[in-house]
Formats: structure tokens, sequence, C-alpha cells
């Protein structure tokens, strides 16, 4: 039997300490950056030796984009009544810019959005509009259906009603919102699940995670660099248990809320090399039998 060590422990430790947050996470955190010659598709399985049965065709990950822009800051909502008791969450249009922004880039290169048609009927602006993106991958120039916005010309103030200089900016708004939630953008709020507290509180603490410096991209694969470079030094169980005590297990808990991709390689890296020294240590023993 191969020899057990504390960082066995402390691996499972983290992984079971991470399942509560990662099961809620592991669809709507950032996912990771794709490695040189990895894609969104998994590559299926090659024929026999001889080629009897054909390739496979890769299977694409159709929720993606879905995944990656559903959850919603929740800085970014307010709550909201309307006449008649109807309430409901409001969500910051410049929030939605911003994340859009940050998925595929600056408005009007990486996406952006124009008008369809327009109408005036019952003292309402109405605003037809689509939303057009270049998906990340495949650098293909993408559509959503088109959506309407509609909001009141006038406004009601003390008593009086005014014209609303606003209404056809938000007729737009509203418009291209409803565009983006196609695609995925705050569909959380869409769906009911900012009525749960506890998501709203999970939604707190991914987009806390997501703002810290040390689990940018960058930080991330610096950080998994260094483990590389300090596992590949380590000679036995007591080296690596060493290089995982050294705040590494936290670190892979933090990296967990925002990129579940990074953490799964990083433990990875750490089982492989456990296996390699079970496997020297083993074939010494039977050399010095």
């Amino acid at each position: 039997m191969g020899r057990m060590s504390k960082t066995d422990h402390v691996v499972a430790d983290t992984e079971n300490a991470e399942s509560s947050v990662a099961e809620s996470n592991v669809t709507e955190t950032v996912p990771a950056e794709p490695k040189s010659g990895s894609s969104r598709g998994s590559q299926g399985s090659r024929g026999s030796a001889g080629g009897s049965r054909a390739e496979e065709p890769p299977r694409i990950d159709t929720m993606f984009l879905w995944n990656r822009l559903k959850r919603t800051d929740p800085k970014a909502t307010k709550p909201f009544t309307r006449a008649g008791g109807f309430r409901g969450t409001q969500i910051d249009p410049t929030w939605r810019f911003q994340m859009m922004t940050e998925v595929f880039g600056p408005i009007g290169k990486g996406w952006g959005y124009e008008q369809v048609d327009w109408t005036i009927a019952e003292r309402m602006i109405f605003i037809c509009a689509r939303v057009w993106y270049v998906d990340p991958e495949t650098k293909e120039k993408c559509f959503t259906g088109p959506q309407w916005g509609g909001t009141e010309m006038v406004r009601r103030r003390n008593g009086m009603e005014m014209p609303d200089d606003e209404c056809f900016k938000m007729s737009m708004t509203d418009a291209v919102g409803k565009c983006l939630l196609q695609i995925g953008l705050a569909a959380d709020v869409y769906m009911g699940q900012f009525d749960d507290s506890k998501y709203r509180e999970e939604s707190e603490a991914f987009y806390a995670a997501k703002s810290n410096p040390d689990l940018q991209p960058a930080a991330v694969e610096a950080f998994e660099a260094e483990v590389k470079r300090r596992l590949g030094a380590c000679l036995d169980l007591d080296d690596l248990e060493e290089v995982w005590r050294s705040g590494v297990g936290t670190r892979l808990r933090e990296i967990g809320a925002v990129d579940r991709a990074a953490q799964h390689r990083i433990t990875g890296l750490f089982a492989q090399k456990k296996a390699e020294i079970l496997k020297r240590e083993e074939e010494d023993g039977r050399e010095a039998a």
C-alpha cells in the first residue's frame, strides 16, 4: 500500500470545504481562459488504429457565454415597486455595459447595439433594437433577436405632467437589456434566484473575490507557475507537505471562488507529484530488496 501523508488529508479537507461553494459556482464562476490549443469544445475520441472508426466531431459548450454572464453583482441592483404592487429588481445599465466589455471588448469593437425600429403609441415611445457581439473564440459576429423597449413620454411631478427628456434613452436601455438577457446577462435576476438571500450572499462573495488583485488571471497564472517550480524541487512526501502547508491550500480556496478550472489544475499538480514520489519510492524499495 502507498504511504499516507498529511497532504492527503489536507487536499481532501480542502476539496470537501470547497464543495459547498464550488457546487453553486461550478457553472457561474468566471471560466479560465483556454490554454493554447484548447477550445470550448471537447475533442471526441479518435478511431481505433487503422482508422476503422471515424473521428467524432468536437462537442461545443453551448452554455459557455450564458454561464459566464448570468451571475449579477448585487451592488449593481436595487429593488423597485411599480403601480399595482409589482416588485422587482432593477439592474444598473452601466454594469451591464461593463460586463459586456469585460467579456467581448470595447463597445463598437467587440460588441454593440443598433436601432431596428421605433414608434409612438399611447403617449409612450417604443424602440426596437438588437445587440451584436464577436464570439471571443470563433471571432464570428453574432446577433441577438430584436427586442422592444418602452417608456412613457411624460412624467407627473408635483401634480403636473411634464415631458420626459430621458424617454428615448430609457426605451433604448430597456430594449438593449432585454437583448442581453438572450445571451445570459443577469439571467439569475430574471430567473428569481435573487429572491434567495443565500444566493445573494454567494454572489457578494463571488464578486468580492473577483475584484481581489491576487485572483486576477495573470496573478493566478503566476501562482500556478510558482507551484510547479516548487513541486519540481520536492524529493519526498515531507517536501510535498511543506509546500502545501506554506499557504497553497488557503490560496486554492480563494481561487476556487472565481476560477474552478485553475483550482483543479493546481490541486492536480500535487496529486501527480505524490504519485511520482510513491512510484519512485516503490521502485527504490524493490532495488534495495
